[in-house]
Protein backbone atom coordinates (compact mmCIF):
# COMPACT_ATOMS: atom_id res chain seq x y z
CA UNK A 1 0.00 0.00 0.00
CA UNK A 2 2.81 2.74 -0.81
CA UNK A 3 0.87 4.77 -3.08
CA UNK A 4 -0.99 6.02 0.13
CA UNK A 5 0.41 9.42 -0.26
CA UNK A 6 -1.80 10.19 -3.36
CA UNK A 7 -3.71 13.06 -2.57
CA UNK A 8 -7.13 12.90 -4.70
CA UNK A 9 -10.37 14.72 -2.92
CA UNK A 10 -12.43 11.20 -3.39
CA UNK A 11 -10.99 8.24 -0.90
CA UNK A 12 -11.91 5.50 -3.52
CA UNK A 13 -9.26 6.74 -6.11
CA UNK A 14 -6.67 6.21 -3.63
CA UNK A 15 -7.71 2.83 -2.92
CA UNK A 16 -7.59 1.93 -6.40
CA UNK A 17 -4.23 2.73 -6.93
CA UNK A 18 -3.43 1.46 -3.68
CA UNK A 19 -5.09 -1.89 -4.73
CA UNK A 20 -2.77 -1.76 -8.26
CA UNK A 21 -0.03 0.02 -6.48
CA UNK A 22 3.17 -2.70 -7.64
CA UNK A 23 1.37 -3.02 -11.08
CA UNK A 24 1.45 0.69 -11.40
CA UNK A 25 5.26 1.09 -9.87
CA UNK A 26 6.37 -2.08 -12.49
CA UNK A 27 4.77 0.04 -15.32
CA UNK A 28 6.60 3.44 -14.20
CA UNK A 29 9.79 1.67 -13.80
CA UNK A 30 9.45 0.30 -17.45
CA UNK A 31 8.92 3.58 -18.89
CA UNK A 32 11.43 5.68 -16.94
CA UNK A 33 13.98 5.12 -14.69
CA UNK A 34 14.27 9.04 -13.17
CA UNK A 35 13.84 9.66 -9.71
CA UNK A 36 11.80 12.77 -10.32
CA UNK A 37 9.82 10.49 -12.81
CA UNK A 38 9.24 7.91 -10.31
CA UNK A 39 8.32 10.39 -7.64
CA UNK A 40 5.79 12.58 -9.84
CA UNK A 41 4.17 8.87 -10.48
CA UNK A 42 2.99 8.22 -6.24
CA UNK A 43 2.67 12.06 -5.63
CA UNK A 44 -0.73 13.45 -6.52
CA UNK A 45 -0.91 14.04 -9.85
CA UNK A 46 -1.48 17.66 -11.41
CA UNK A 47 -3.91 16.87 -14.26
CA UNK A 48 -6.59 14.90 -13.50
CA UNK A 49 -8.56 14.82 -17.07
CA UNK A 50 -11.92 13.26 -17.03
CA UNK A 51 -12.60 11.07 -20.10
CA UNK A 52 -16.35 10.79 -21.67
CA UNK A 53 -17.40 7.50 -21.25
CA UNK A 54 -20.33 4.93 -21.81
CA UNK A 55 -21.87 2.81 -19.66
CA UNK A 56 -21.27 -0.42 -22.12
CA UNK A 57 -17.72 0.07 -21.27
CA UNK A 58 -18.54 -0.92 -17.30
CA UNK A 59 -18.48 -4.77 -15.84
CA UNK A 60 -20.66 -4.84 -13.14
CA UNK A 61 -23.77 -3.28 -14.74
CA UNK A 62 -26.57 -4.92 -12.19
CA UNK A 63 -24.66 -3.37 -9.45
CA UNK A 64 -24.11 0.05 -11.29
CA UNK A 65 -28.14 0.21 -12.09
CA UNK A 66 -29.10 -0.59 -8.80
CA UNK A 67 -27.29 2.27 -7.43
CA UNK A 68 -28.19 4.45 -9.84
CA UNK A 69 -32.29 3.17 -9.50
CA UNK A 70 -31.61 4.45 -5.96
CA UNK A 71 -30.22 7.87 -6.81
CA UNK A 72 -33.19 8.25 -9.08
CA UNK A 73 -35.64 7.80 -5.78
CA UNK A 74 -34.09 10.49 -4.25
CA UNK A 75 -34.48 13.27 -7.16
CA UNK A 76 -30.67 12.97 -8.21
CA UNK A 77 -30.02 14.10 -11.91
CA UNK A 78 -27.17 12.16 -13.66
CA UNK A 79 -24.55 14.12 -15.06
CA UNK A 80 -22.94 11.59 -17.38
CA UNK A 81 -20.24 8.31 -17.47
CA UNK A 82 -16.05 9.18 -17.27
CA UNK A 83 -13.15 7.25 -16.96
CA UNK A 84 -9.62 8.49 -15.73
CA UNK A 85 -6.00 7.16 -15.90
CA UNK A 86 -4.07 6.25 -13.27
CA UNK A 87 -1.07 4.63 -13.70
CA UNK A 88 -1.85 1.24 -15.71
CA UNK A 89 -5.69 1.72 -13.80
CA UNK A 90 -8.26 2.86 -15.30
CA UNK A 91 -10.93 4.28 -13.50
CA UNK A 92 -14.89 4.47 -14.42
CA UNK A 93 -17.20 7.19 -13.04
CA UNK A 94 -20.66 7.40 -13.06
CA UNK A 95 -21.31 11.47 -11.62
CA UNK A 96 -24.82 12.81 -10.00
CA UNK A 97 -26.05 15.85 -9.07
CA UNK A 98 -28.40 15.43 -5.70
CA UNK A 99 -30.30 18.28 -5.34
CA UNK A 100 -27.58 20.94 -5.94
CA UNK A 101 -26.48 20.24 -2.41
CA UNK A 102 -24.21 17.06 -2.82
CA UNK A 103 -22.85 14.89 -5.53
CA UNK A 104 -22.65 10.83 -5.77
CA UNK A 105 -20.09 9.40 -7.68
CA UNK A 106 -20.01 5.49 -8.18
CA UNK A 107 -16.35 3.67 -9.42
CA UNK A 108 -15.59 0.83 -11.03
CA UNK A 109 -11.87 0.00 -11.54
CA UNK A 110 -9.48 -2.14 -13.30
CA UNK A 111 -5.88 -2.42 -14.15
CA UNK A 112 -4.98 -2.71 -18.21
CA UNK A 113 -2.44 -5.48 -17.08
CA UNK A 114 -5.46 -7.72 -15.08
CA UNK A 115 -8.85 -6.79 -16.26
CA UNK A 116 -10.78 -9.68 -14.44
CA UNK A 117 -10.02 -7.80 -10.81
CA UNK A 118 -12.62 -5.58 -10.71
CA UNK A 119 -12.95 -3.03 -7.57
CA UNK A 120 -16.70 -1.14 -7.23
CA UNK A 121 -16.97 1.53 -4.99
CA UNK A 122 -19.40 4.52 -4.21
CA UNK A 123 -19.55 7.98 -2.17
CA UNK A 124 -21.08 10.95 -1.67
CA UNK A 125 -19.87 14.76 -1.04
CA UNK A 126 -20.26 18.39 -0.55
CA UNK A 127 -18.32 21.10 0.38
CA UNK A 128 -19.03 24.05 3.39
CA UNK A 129 -19.06 27.49 2.14
CA UNK A 130 -15.82 27.77 4.16
CA UNK A 131 -14.42 25.37 2.24
CA UNK A 132 -14.36 21.95 3.88
CA UNK A 133 -15.28 19.00 2.37
CA UNK A 134 -17.45 16.83 3.39
CA UNK A 135 -16.86 13.02 2.27
CA UNK A 136 -18.83 10.03 2.88
CA UNK A 137 -17.33 6.66 1.08
CA UNK A 138 -17.57 2.71 1.59
CA UNK A 139 -13.92 1.54 0.78
CA UNK A 140 -12.23 -0.76 2.88
CA UNK A 141 -9.27 2.58 3.56
CA UNK A 142 -8.35 5.31 5.80
CA UNK A 143 -6.26 8.03 3.82
CA UNK A 144 -4.98 10.45 7.53
CA UNK A 145 -2.66 12.56 5.07
CA UNK A 146 -5.30 15.36 4.38
CA UNK A 147 -6.02 19.06 5.39
CA UNK A 148 -8.00 19.57 8.25
CA UNK A 149 -11.00 20.53 8.42
CA UNK A 150 -12.27 17.80 5.91
CA UNK A 151 -15.10 15.64 6.83
CA UNK A 152 -14.60 12.20 5.93
CA UNK A 153 -16.26 9.16 7.28
CA UNK A 154 -16.72 5.80 6.06
CA UNK A 155 -20.26 3.39 5.81
CA UNK A 156 -20.17 -0.17 4.54
CA UNK A 157 -23.22 -0.69 3.24
CA UNK A 158 -24.77 -2.13 -0.37
CA UNK A 159 -27.06 0.97 -0.51
CA UNK A 160 -25.36 4.54 -1.50
CA UNK A 161 -28.77 6.11 0.03
CA UNK A 162 -27.42 4.92 3.71
CA UNK A 163 -24.37 6.98 2.33
CA UNK A 164 -25.98 9.99 2.00
CA UNK A 165 -27.71 9.89 5.36
CA UNK A 166 -24.32 9.88 6.84
CA UNK A 167 -23.11 12.79 4.96
CA UNK A 168 -26.15 14.80 5.96
CA UNK A 169 -25.36 13.70 9.71
CA UNK A 170 -21.98 15.16 9.55
CA UNK A 171 -22.83 18.51 8.06
CA UNK A 172 -22.09 20.71 11.00
CA UNK A 173 -25.24 22.09 12.62
CA UNK A 174 -25.89 25.26 10.95
CA UNK A 175 -23.17 24.56 8.29
CA UNK A 176 -24.61 26.30 4.67
CA UNK A 177 -23.34 23.91 1.86
CA UNK A 178 -21.87 25.43 -1.43
CA UNK A 179 -24.32 25.29 -4.16
CA UNK A 180 -23.29 22.50 -7.37
CA UNK A 181 -24.18 23.69 -10.51
CA UNK A 182 -21.84 21.12 -12.23
CA UNK A 183 -20.81 18.05 -10.00
CA UNK A 184 -18.02 17.54 -12.80
CA UNK A 185 -16.41 20.82 -12.16
CA UNK A 186 -16.73 20.26 -8.28
CA UNK A 187 -14.95 17.04 -8.25
CA UNK A 188 -11.97 18.83 -10.67
CA UNK A 189 -11.94 21.59 -8.13
CA UNK A 190 -11.86 19.66 -4.67
CA UNK A 191 -9.19 17.67 -6.68
CA UNK A 192 -7.08 20.38 -7.19
CA UNK A 193 -7.65 21.47 -3.46
CA UNK A 194 -5.95 18.34 -2.26
CA UNK A 195 -3.78 17.93 -5.20
CA UNK A 196 -1.88 21.20 -4.38
CA UNK A 197 -1.80 20.59 -0.06
CA UNK A 198 -0.08 17.53 -1.28
CA UNK A 199 2.48 19.43 -2.98
CA UNK A 200 3.47 21.88 -0.50
CA UNK A 201 6.52 21.70 0.83
CA UNK A 202 5.87 21.15 4.39
CA UNK A 203 4.07 18.39 2.71
CA UNK A 204 6.94 17.07 0.65
CA UNK A 205 9.61 17.28 3.41
CA UNK A 206 6.96 15.33 5.74
CA UNK A 207 8.28 12.09 6.99
CA UNK A 208 5.22 10.24 5.24
CA UNK A 209 6.28 11.90 1.99
CA UNK A 210 10.01 10.84 2.27
CA UNK A 211 8.79 7.13 3.77
CA UNK A 212 7.05 6.75 0.57
CA UNK A 213 9.86 7.70 -1.82
CA UNK A 214 12.18 6.11 -0.32
CA UNK A 215 9.89 2.61 -0.33
CA UNK A 216 9.47 3.16 -4.00
CA UNK A 217 13.48 3.36 -4.43
CA UNK A 218 13.70 6.78 -4.91
CA UNK A 219 16.95 8.63 -3.95
CA UNK A 220 15.34 11.79 -1.82
CA UNK A 221 18.39 13.85 -1.76
CA UNK A 222 17.96 18.05 -1.50
CA UNK A 223 18.27 18.40 -5.15
CA UNK A 224 15.13 16.64 -5.86
CA UNK A 225 13.29 17.91 -3.12
CA UNK A 226 14.23 21.26 -4.44
CA UNK A 227 12.83 20.26 -7.90
CA UNK A 228 10.02 18.94 -6.15
CA UNK A 229 9.23 21.81 -4.34
CA UNK A 230 9.63 23.88 -7.34
CA UNK A 231 7.29 21.91 -9.33
CA UNK A 232 4.75 22.24 -6.13
CA UNK A 233 4.88 26.09 -6.41
CA UNK A 234 3.96 26.43 -9.87
CA UNK A 235 1.42 23.76 -9.54
CA UNK A 236 -0.12 26.24 -6.71
CA UNK A 237 -0.11 29.21 -9.05
CA UNK A 238 -1.69 26.98 -11.89
CA UNK A 239 -4.51 25.57 -9.20
CA UNK A 240 -5.40 29.27 -7.94
CA UNK A 241 -5.25 30.32 -11.60
CA UNK A 242 -7.95 27.91 -12.76
CA UNK A 243 -10.00 29.01 -9.81
CA UNK A 244 -10.03 32.50 -10.34
CA UNK A 245 -11.03 31.55 -14.13
CA UNK A 246 -13.83 29.69 -12.72
CA UNK A 247 -15.36 32.45 -10.82
CA UNK A 248 -15.06 35.02 -12.81
CA UNK A 249 -16.85 33.09 -15.80
CA UNK A 250 -19.43 32.40 -13.29
CA UNK A 251 -19.73 36.33 -12.17
CA UNK A 252 -19.00 38.38 -15.80
CA UNK A 253 -22.65 37.94 -16.74
CA UNK A 254 -21.61 36.96 -20.06
CA UNK A 255 -23.36 34.60 -22.31
CA UNK A 256 -21.62 31.81 -23.69
CA UNK A 257 -20.67 32.67 -27.15
CA UNK A 258 -18.63 35.76 -25.68
CA UNK A 259 -17.13 33.64 -22.57
CA UNK A 260 -15.36 31.64 -25.78
CA UNK A 261 -14.34 34.83 -27.66
CA UNK A 262 -12.61 35.98 -24.58
CA UNK A 263 -11.61 33.20 -22.46
CA UNK A 264 -7.96 32.56 -24.22
CA UNK A 265 -7.50 36.32 -24.50
CA UNK A 266 -7.42 36.57 -20.16
CA UNK A 267 -4.45 37.17 -18.45
CA UNK A 268 -4.50 36.08 -14.27
CA UNK A 269 -2.01 37.66 -11.95
CA UNK A 270 -2.07 36.93 -8.62
CA UNK A 271 -0.55 37.51 -5.15
CA UNK A 272 1.36 34.27 -4.90
CA UNK A 273 3.19 34.39 -8.21
CA UNK A 274 6.93 35.32 -8.93
CA UNK A 275 9.10 37.50 -11.32
CA UNK A 276 8.49 34.49 -14.42
CA UNK A 277 4.96 34.61 -14.53
CA UNK A 278 4.84 38.02 -14.28
CA UNK A 279 6.59 38.24 -17.72
CA UNK A 280 4.88 35.08 -18.74
CA UNK A 281 2.06 37.41 -18.84
CA UNK A 282 3.69 40.29 -20.37
CA UNK A 283 4.04 37.95 -23.36
CA UNK A 284 0.39 36.55 -22.81
CA UNK A 285 -1.01 40.20 -22.87
CA UNK A 286 1.36 41.25 -26.03
CA UNK A 287 2.67 38.75 -27.86
CA UNK A 288 6.25 39.61 -29.43
CA UNK A 289 8.15 42.81 -27.63
CA UNK A 290 10.33 45.02 -29.39
CA UNK A 291 14.23 45.14 -28.54
CA UNK A 292 13.73 47.94 -26.42
CA UNK A 293 10.96 46.24 -24.67
CA UNK A 294 13.25 43.34 -24.03
CA UNK A 295 15.44 45.35 -22.41
CA UNK A 296 12.72 46.57 -19.72
CA UNK A 297 12.06 43.16 -19.17
CA UNK A 298 15.79 42.08 -18.56
CA UNK A 299 15.85 44.99 -15.96
CA UNK A 300 12.83 43.97 -14.51
CA UNK A 301 14.24 40.43 -13.86
CA UNK A 302 17.32 41.27 -12.81
CA UNK A 303 16.28 43.82 -9.94
CA UNK A 304 12.84 41.85 -8.82
CA UNK A 305 14.34 38.72 -7.79
CA UNK A 306 11.67 38.78 -4.96
CA UNK A 307 7.97 40.62 -5.32
CA UNK A 308 6.51 42.14 -2.24
CA UNK A 309 3.10 43.11 -4.64
CA UNK A 310 2.99 40.76 -7.29
CA UNK A 311 -0.22 42.64 -9.05
CA UNK A 312 1.08 46.44 -8.47
CA UNK A 313 4.58 45.00 -9.86
CA UNK A 314 2.95 43.66 -13.18
CA UNK A 315 0.61 47.05 -13.72
CA UNK A 316 4.00 48.98 -13.17
CA UNK A 317 5.75 46.31 -15.70
CA UNK A 318 2.87 47.26 -18.35
CA UNK A 319 3.53 50.82 -17.62
CA UNK A 320 7.08 50.97 -18.19
CA UNK A 321 6.35 48.69 -21.66
CA UNK A 322 3.56 50.72 -22.42
CA UNK A 323 1.46 47.77 -23.13
CA UNK A 324 -2.36 48.38 -23.40
CA UNK A 325 -4.40 46.30 -21.35
CA UNK A 326 -7.78 46.59 -19.47
CA UNK A 327 -8.18 45.29 -16.15
CA UNK A 328 -11.20 43.74 -16.78
CA UNK A 329 -11.67 42.57 -12.69
CA UNK A 330 -10.62 42.18 -9.03
CA UNK A 331 -10.80 38.98 -6.61
CA UNK A 332 -10.25 38.90 -3.22
CA UNK A 333 -11.02 35.38 -2.62
CA UNK A 334 -9.00 32.51 -2.46
CA UNK A 335 -6.22 34.87 -3.13
CA UNK A 336 -5.96 38.30 -4.65
CA UNK A 337 -6.21 38.30 -8.28
CA UNK A 338 -6.27 40.97 -11.01
CA UNK A 339 -7.83 39.87 -14.29
CA UNK A 340 -6.72 41.61 -17.36
CA UNK A 341 -7.11 41.28 -21.14
CA UNK A 342 -5.23 43.23 -24.07
CA UNK A 343 -6.97 46.10 -25.55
Amino acid sequence: MFLQILGVIFLVVLVVVAFYGWKIYRFVKRQAKTDTVVAMSVLPAQDMELEPAVVDEWKEKERLGFMEAELKKIGAGHTGYFCVYMGSAIVKLSIWNIKGQAMAVIYEAASEQDENTVMFFYEVACKLASGSVCVTSNPHAEYDSRPAGHIISYVQSDSILDLVKALKANIPEGGKLQKINDPKEFFLECYEDIAEWGWRAEQLTSEKTQQTLAAVGVDVNDELMSDLIEYGKKYSIEVHVNKARRRFAERSGLSASQWEKIRDKLVYINEKMGVDELISGVYDLAGELTEAQELVIEGFEHNNKELVDPISAFQLLLQSLNIKAKRLASMEKPIKTGVYMPF
